[in-house]
């Protein structure tokens, strides 16, 4: 399977998983996946997803599957969360967001520098953060930063990120009020 492949089925995966999560009927899901421990997933709703929705997107075979699996669990708990909220919509850089979220520059540095667990631990803050300020995501921009994490692309959607992040923060401190 080509990587485009890869990426059109993921970006699939998260449209038919958003709208899942976003609809009436996945009260419980959500609540369930919004305490799932990533180092441990083991709620039904997770597994549900996993062998429905991430079929072809998780790998098959070990370690990569179980890297996956985590990721997978992490990304699940704070979309559960955002999608729940009617947060999630495409086309909203997770950048923008961020910025519209008065997310501090130095979270999101963290945000932007953290790897394997240190990242996963930070995915649920950040959905929480959203959601409190109420500012939508495409969530699609935080799969992106989570799966590419460790491979040669990382720095490409890391940097990305980081643009839209200080674009929307220059854009909102240089706005002229208007004058008396």
């Amino acid at each position: 399977m080509t990587q485009p492949d890869h990426w059109k089925r993921i970006e699939n995966a998260v449209r038919i998983i958003g709208e899942r999560l976003a609809s009436k009927t996945a009260i419980g899901d959500r609540a369930a996946l919004r305490r799932l421990n990533y180092a441990l997933p083991d709620a039904p709703a997770f597994w549900k997803i996993v062998v429905s929705d991430l079929d072809g997107v998780i790998a098959d075979h070990e370690p990569e599957r179980g890297r996956d699996e985590r990721r997978w669990a992490a990304l699940l708990a704070g979309f559960a969360e955002v999608a729940g909220a009617g947060l999630h919509r495409r086309g909203r850089p997770l950048g923008e967001a961020a910025a519209a979220a008065k997310l501090l520059e130095a979270r999101f540095t963290r945000l932007l520098r953290a790897h394997d667990d240190a990242l996963l631990d930070l995915i649920q803050p950040l959905a929480h953060q959203l959601v409190a300020k109420g500012e939508s995501v495409d969530w699609l921009d935080v799969v992106r930063l989570i799966l590419s994490d460790g491979t040669p692309n990382e720095d490409d959607v890391r940097r990305h990120l980081a643009q839209r992040y200080y674009a929307t923060l220059h854009k909102s401190s240089t706005k002229k009020e208007p004058t008396a």
